[in-house]
């Protein structure tokens, strides 16, 4: 006989799953190993008809040949049934969604797969194999699963049960009679329990997560304490919820834990428990319910760990003053960068802390030059880095204070502020739904396998450079557009590392290793040099402070979090850390979910007054990677326009920007950006950028796309070309002004004055109708050079002279004569200019078809000779 059972106290994805295995097998009897919950007696008494399930009374248990046990893997689970899977010549089939257990039903078949509800497996195998359902069947297995899944909302909901429930919807599931069974509503005695729980629930904070607890003990019994243990974990918002409850003759306790929290079942130490990780529940006879929770409560203090230290959240190294520092000297450090308050130290040691507030004062009343330490703040409340966060947290409600020092053996080596404790503690009072949406969490993740992608030759030398940072001590990190590029799945070789410490010895080092290293030791930088040609820059981890707008920056040695603050955007300011922790993306700022919005973000209010140049540094990126300036980025850039803050720009420093812009692939969109921001008045005064000057741009574009193997090698020096199409439209005196402003060399400003002057009477002169020699074109043009004629190429509207403008850039330029000087010499050819004169007629001659073969061009010279 083959019987199909499952566990104690047998729920919803119980029944399913053995009525699913009945459907399976074909044949068999199902019974309970014992009292089923109250919904689902009420529903067999409902379908009697339909479904028949026994009782271990009922069954002879020497006839059983096969035993099927489902949604259970542990014989302590199993009740009466035990010994009979534990008999060798009973055949023993399981089918489990749960973990494994020390008491595991030894098997000679077994399906135990990751999935919300067992229901979910066996459904699945129907369907597989094509069984009929009938609506009944259907709606059976979707309770089970809509039970066990909390109506598909638990953590241990997979994707399985989505596609399988659609499944059974299309069969002829009736889903809207599910509710009638399970829950979702209390009786008056169930409503009394729950009230009961929640007035007898204690709310803590342990380790940094939320748990709450309950027990009591209950007059009469009442079933669905597992369902309660749920509803008041949500009720409470709680990572961890424990229930000890005593009813008549017995007690009861839950555990129930968010994914990754605590392991349910191992909560319940010797407990007669069954569950899985995040749900695990216990009968026993009756026990004090104060003392069973205590023993919970221990083990899970003891399980969880701090989800966060201070030393993770904490900013380090930090900026202090000594005590003989004078008041105007820790105002001025205050100002310069932005602190509200300062450490006050001797010897490494924390002495006090004085702030804003208090230097303010000082200052109003004339005492700039009084020591600081006649104001400071003595016997400070500190912390040490190896406290979890909700440590942090307390003191600082407690105490009322704005941050906190951190100490090891005395010695100050972080603090933590407010803003530091509201980014540690986001992702715990986030909601998991909140995290799904992508919401941005200025915080940390594994990218490890993002690294995988880098190409092997790049990824190996940074290797290198990171074990010998982790040899020396050194916290080491790739930072900035490489970050950006590999998150985005584009290549870049230009990489750059950051050493949190004075990254000077660790260049004297890798110099001493017989790397090629130069070392400027005033920023604290160098570049490496590997073998190959390939090139690493190595620099301090630092800070800059700008005296004011434009001005080169002053440097101090300092922390990441301020290093990345430094730079020109969020997308920028991320790292990749390669030392200690291999693969850890850093993002304090929220450069990820920049990228994934598609949004290019300054980090602070006056990052285009500290740098104009970040214009036109944002306007690359957003045409090279598709991204867009927030709304307030692009307001604080035309703010800066408008301000008049691109004038202060020097002239090698803006030439640079504008040779960038004219780099890029897609420069006509940067320059219409530009146009959008202001940015080419400010800069251009008198050259209006319009919509002529555009097209032309954009003809050069696709002729450069298009004819780009044909055209002559510009190399960067077709920035140039572009630039006169964008000065062409302009004023004479615009133009003029424009040239100057950049600060050409004399080869340059050559270059573009001539794109600027002699069009028209070149399109004169080869504009003629009709067929034109070639070599009469070529003379023509070629005394311009070809970089002004592909320039002109664009800003001409008359058809004829720009394609004979193309021809003699793609074809005739490129015409040579056979013969070289040396031949013409031994041809008879008198050394000296007239060697020359005569190559250049030749060159001509073969461009307008006079000799085709060398033969054609002896016989050519040899008559010149004559003629001579």
């Amino acid at each position: 006989m083959r019987v199909i059972t499952t566990h104690i106290g047998a729920d919803f994805d119980s029944l399913a799953s053995m009525w699913a295995a009945l459907k399976l097998y074909g044949d068999g009897v199902m019974c309970f190993s014992g009292a089923a919950s109250r919904n689902v007696r009420d529903f067999l008494k409902r379908n009697r008809a339909h479904v028949r399930v026994l009782t271990p009374k009922q069954v002879l248990k020497e006839a059983i040949s096969t035993l099927v046990v489902v949604d259970a893997r542990s014989l302590g689970r199993i009740g009466p049934f035990a010994s009979v899977a534990s008999d060798p010549s009973v055949t023993v089939h399981v089918f489990d969604h749960h973990p494994p257990v020390l008491d595991e039903i030894q098997a000679s078949f077994s399906v135990i797969e990751r999935a919300g509800a067992t229901a979910t497996i066996l459904a699945e195998m129907l369907l597989e194999r094509s069984i009929p359902l009938s609506p009944f069947d259907c709606t059976l297995m979707a309770m089970g699963i809509y039970e066990d899944t909390g109506a598909l909302t638990f953590g241990s909901t997979t994707e399985r049960e989505y596609l399988v429930m659609s499944e059974l919807k299309k069969r002829g599931a009736d889903l809207p009679s599910i509710p009638t069974w399970i829950e979702l509503s209390f009786s008056t005695l169930e409503r009394e329990l729950l009230d009961r729980m929640i007035e007898a629930a204690r709310e803590r904070f342990v380790k940094g997560y939320r748990v709450v607890t309950c027990a009591l003990e209950f007059p009469r019994f009442s079933e669905g304490i597992s369902l309660f243990v749920h509803r008041l974990m949500d009720f409470f918002d709680a990572d961890v919820a424990a229930a000890v409850i005593t009813m008549d003759k017995r007690t009861y306790a839950v555990v129930r834990s968010r994914e990754g929290i605590v392991d349910a079942r191992r909560v319940m130490g010797d407990l007669p428990a069954g569950g899985h990780p995040q749900a695990a529940s216990a009968s026993m006879p009756r026990r004090d319910p104060n003392e069973v929770l205590s023993g919970l409560e221990a083990r899970i203090a003891e399980m969880l760990k701090p989800s966060l230290t201070v030393g993770d959240a904490m900013s380090s190294p930090v900026m202090a003053v000594s005590a003989s520092q004078t008041v105007e000297d820790a105002y001025r450090l205050m100002i310069r960068y932005g602190h509200s308050a300062l450490p006050v130290v001797c010897d490494g040691r924390i002495d006090g802390i004085i702030t804003r507030k208090d230097l303010d004062k000082a200052q109003l009343h004339g005492l700039g030059l009084v020591p600081v330490k006649e104001f400071m703040t003595e016997r400070v409340v500190t912390i040490s880095p190896d406290a979890p966060v909700w440590e942090a947290h307390r003191l600082l409600v407690s105490n009322n204070v704005g941050r906190l020092p951190v100490v090891r053996d005395d010695v100050l080596v972080g603090i933590i502020t407010r803003t530091d404790m509201l980014r540690a503690l986001y992702p715990s009072v986030s909601s998991s739904y909140d995290s799904r949406e992508g919401v941005s969490l200025p915080w940390q993740e594994d990218v490890s396998q993002v690294l995988e992608g880098v190409p092997g030759d790049i990824m190996e030398k940074v290797r290198i450079l990171a074990d010998k940072a982790k040899g020396m001590g050194y916290p080491i990190y790739l930072v900035g557009g490489f970050v950006r590029d590999i998150l985005l799945g584009r290549r870049n070789e230009d990489v750059d590392l950051v050493v949190e410490g004075d990254a000077v010895p660790l260049l004297e080092s890798l110099a001493r290793e017989g790397l090629d290293v130069s070392i400027h030791r005033r920023y604290g930088t160098g570049t490496i040099t590997f073998s190959d040609g390939r090139k690493v820059d190595l620099a301090t981890a630092r800070r800059e402070f700008y005296e004011y707008p434009v001005a080169q920056p002053t440097v101090s040695m300092d922390s990441l979090k301020h290093d990345l603050y430094r730079r020109d955007f969020t997308v920028n300011a991320m790292a990749v850390c390669l030392s200690p922790q291999w693969g850890l993306l850093v993002d304090y700022f929220g450069g990820r979910a920049d990228l994934k919005r598609g949004q290019l973000r300054v980090l602070h209010n006056l990052s285009f007054v500290e740098d104009p140049t970040r214009i036109f540094r944002g306007v690359r990126l957003e045409g090279r990677l598709g991204l867009r300036m927030s709304q307030d980025t692009e307001r604080l850039a035309i703010s800066a326009v408008r301000g008049g803050l691109l004038n202060l720009l020097s002239g090698p420093k803006l030439r640079s920007e504008v040779e960038l812009i004219f780099l890029e692939k897609d420069f006509v969109w940067d320059v219409e950006r530009l146009r959008e921001l202001g940015a080419w008045d400010a800069v251009f005064p008198g050259v209006p950028v319009g919509a002529s000057g555009v097209k032309a741009l954009r003809k050069l574009s696709m002729f450069r796309r298009r004819l780009g193997k044909d055209l002559p090698d510009f190399g960067r020096d077709v920035w140039l070309a572009f630039l006169g199409g964008l000065l062409y439209f302009g004023s004479p005196w615009g133009a003029r002004g424009a040239v100057d402003r950049l600060s050409l060399s004399p080869r340059e400003r050559e270059v573009v004055e001539k794109i600027l002057g002699d069009l028209g009477a070149v399109e004169s002169a080869i504009g003629a109708k009709g067929e034109m020699r070639w070599s009469v074109i070529c003379k023509e043009l070629e005394r311009f050079g070809r970089l002004v004629v592909f320039a002109w190429s664009g800003l001409t509207d008359k058809w004829r002279v720009r394609r004979r403008m193309l021809l003699y850039l793609t074809r005739l330029s490129k015409v040579l004569p056979m013969l070289t000087g040396r031949d013409l010499i031994d041809l008879g050819v008198p050394r000296g200019p007239m060697v020359g004169a005569l190559l250049d007629a030749l060159r001509l001659a073969r461009m307008d078809g006079e000799v085709e073969t060398l033969e054609d061009e002896r016989a050519w010279v040899l008559k010149r000779l004559v003629e001579a």
